[in-house]
């Protein structure tokens, strides 16, 4: 199944939690095609950016793409999924720890499989966790999965799509998001419980599979080849209406509010990679409104 790894680290950015990551040159090398992409529409000089994040890298990560840097200096606004505040977490953890408890949704021996993994990946007890929606408990332990396996990458704890804020905000640039709290957890909501639990359990059975697969997903992603996630079958599948849930429809909102947006300001959008790619991606719907969508190396 393993969808959750698809949403987790594509789509949605659920946990407050990371890890600075220092990149080798050989890896830099990989980050040619990174989702990063130059707006302009005709008659007009403003110039916007769009970049496609990936919710398992941190923010030093970032500090290795030079032209991504260079264009949110030059931004008058960056735009989020979310303006990830204070506010916003403390909005976010209210509404996903109220799910069943988990040792009510789990066999004794799965439960227990859970409570292993968290105390070898998560800093958060699961006594914490018992009432978390699973996914958030499933977010939580890839991400210490990912540290144990790049434990030189470790550093101070700063998340991509967190980083590029804190960024804009020293400098003066303002901070906007598409959506509240409430709009992710609707989103989260339209993943049948079971299913989180199913996904879950099988994370923790199979540790070692899910990180190989992790892997693959950021070397693809290095690579450009976001569809190609979104298509691989090893990440899981979403059903057409959670698709709709959670990427189309949310799109279409998105390019409403950029119809505004774009025609006053230079903008930088920073969303998960997921957004972008497709017929009903980002990247797709700007160039219908008459907007002219190139690519550009981020290094």
């Amino acid at each position: 199944m393993k969808s959750l790894l698809l949403l987790a680290a594509i789509v949605l950015g659920v946990s407050g939690h990371g890890h600075r990551v220092h990149r080798h040159p050989a890896v830099r090398a990989q980050t040619m095609h990174l989702p990063f992409y130059r707006i302009t529409h005709r008659g007009s000089r403003d110039t916007s950016y769009i970049f496609g994040t990936l919710h398992l890298l941190e923010g030093s990560y970032v500090d290795t793409l030079p032209n991504v840097m260079a264009a949110l200096s030059r931004s008058d606004l960056m735009i989020g999924e979310l303006a990830l505040d204070s506010g916003f977490t403390m909005d976010a953890l209210s509404g996903l720890f109220d799910a069943p408890p988990l040792d009510s949704l789990l066999k004794p021996t799965d439960y227990d499989l859970v409570s292993a993994a968290v105390k070898k990946y998560s800093p958060v007890p699961l006594l914490v966790l018992n009432r978390a929606e699973p996914v958030v408990i499933y977010t939580m332990l890839l991400e210490g999965m990912y540290a144990k396996e790049h434990p030189e990458n470790q550093k101070t704890g700063v998340p991509m799509d967190l980083y590029f804020q804190q960024q804009a905000k020293a400098h003066g640039i303002r901070v906007m998001g598409f959506e509240e709290a409430s709009d992710q957890e609707q989103a989260l909501d339209s993943i049948p419980l079971k299913e989180q639990t199913e996904d879950l359990v099988d994370l923790v059975r199979h540790p070692e599979e899910t990180i190989s697969e992790m892997n693959t997903m950021l070397a693809d992603y290095r690579a450009g080849r976001i569809t190609e996630i979104l298509r691989n079958p090893s990440f899981g599948s979403f059903s057409p209406g959670e698709m709709s849930t959670l990427l189309y429809d949310r799109n279409r909102k998105w390019l409403n509010q950029l119809q505004t947006v774009l025609k006053k300001q230079n903008a930088f959008i920073a969303v998960g990679a997921g957004h972008l790619a497709g017929l009903h991606g980002l990247v797709r719907g700007l160039q219908w409104l008459g907007y002219t969508v190139t690519w550009v190396p981020a290094s």
